[in-house]
């Protein structure tokens, strides 16, 4: 019903009979009933009596007749229970810029447990575009469904290093192995070798892989203790070790950095000499003496709500790909 009233501004749209809804919806006729007394009540549907229901104006039509395009923002799959700071931060501004370009935004949450269903809640969703954040690869399927079945104008936030080709759509991604590259150069410079990784998922494996990459460039082989996320007991596990030996440089990620800290002054690790800290600098709150990413989460969400607005104005906009670089630097050495 609001998408009625969203799409046709200037014309009353008489909306389907209670029978027809509950069938439609799978609901009860008490339901339907309900819903549309609440909505009459709110100033979006009025009755006829002999003709049926029909939308109402609303004044929050533009002037020249038409609403602007809507474009829903998606995080991962749509079932987030709450958004982590890269999320949000990418969702936040990414809208801030799209309404500053002319669109509408509404953020989307859905239950679909697999990709048919996720497809067809995504197009009941009365859309023009989709920003799809926090992507990984197993989605691409879907996003090109989006785009050539339902016609929806998308742009990815892709989670990791990937192949521009390989998803069809505009698409950002933040260089995750060139700032291992540059991490796995800072430890060779200062003769650390003895890396403990926490933790170890899609993202961080290019980190790796970049740390890895420059100690090969220079004849040597770090010597990576990885831990996986998922694993049960997982941060016993990191005591247990950190008790019994301190390595010569540890990797944290995101929003596990204060637990993890918290585990190093527990053990006696001295993270200015001893161990050299590596974390992302959104993840840091207190005093810190290591290596830090700086992501460009702002500056990248709001480059992404502008290309999207871009492809309303010029429809023959080529899809392209952009790789973020992230800066390495030291912190309070």
């Amino acid at each position: 019903i609001m998408n009625l009233i969203y799409r046709h501004p200037n014309e009353k749209q008489r909306i389907p009979g209670s029978n027809e809804l509950a069938a439609m919806f799978g609901v009860g006729r008490a339901t339907v009933t309900r819903v549309l007394r609440s909505l009459t009540e709110g100033g979006y549907l009025e009755g006829h009596r002999g003709i049926g229901t029909f939308t109402k104006h609303q004044n929050f039509i533009p002037v020249r007749g038409e609403m602007p395009p809507l474009v829903g923002l998606l995080a991962g799959d749509g079932k987030y229970f709450y958004y982590p700071y890269h999320v949000w931060s990418l969702m936040a501004n990414s809208g801030l810029a799209l309404t500053r370009g002319g669109c509408n935004v509404r953020t989307l949450n859905l239950t679909g447990p697999d990709e048919e269903t996720l497809y067809t809640e995504i197009t009941h969703q009365y859309l023009d575009g989709l920003v799809a954040l926090d992507i990984g690869p197993q989605r691409f399927e879907l996003i090109r469904r989006l785009r050539e079945e339902a016609g929806l104008k998308v742009i990815l936030q892709v989670t990791g290093n990937i192949d521009a080709d390989a998803v069809g759509a505009d698409s950002f991604s933040f260089d995750f192995r060139q700032a291992g590259v540059e991490i796995g150069r800072r430890l060779l410079a200062e003769g650390r070798s003895k890396l403990y990784f926490i933790f170890l998922n899609e993202v961080t494996a290019y980190l790796l892989e970049g740390i890895r990459s420059a100690f090969a460039a220079a004849g040597k082989t770090p010597e990576v203790t990885a831990f996986d996320w998922g694993s049960p007991g997982v941060f016993s596990e990191i005591a247990e070790r950190l008790r019994a030996e301190a390595p010569e440089a540890l990797y944290v990620h995101g929003e596990h950095y204060d637990t993890v800290r918290d585990i190093l002054d527990e053990c006696g690790i001295d993270t200015r000499k001893q161990c050299r800290l590596v974390a992302e600098s959104h993840a840091i709150h207190s005093e810190y003496h290591g290596l830090r990413i700086d992501i460009p989460f702002e500056e990248t969400g709001f480059e992404i709500g502008k290309r999207i607005a871009r492809h309303f104005r010029d429809p023959s906009l080529a899809p392209e790909h952009r790789s973020i670089p992230l800066s390495v630097s030291p912190d309070g050495l």
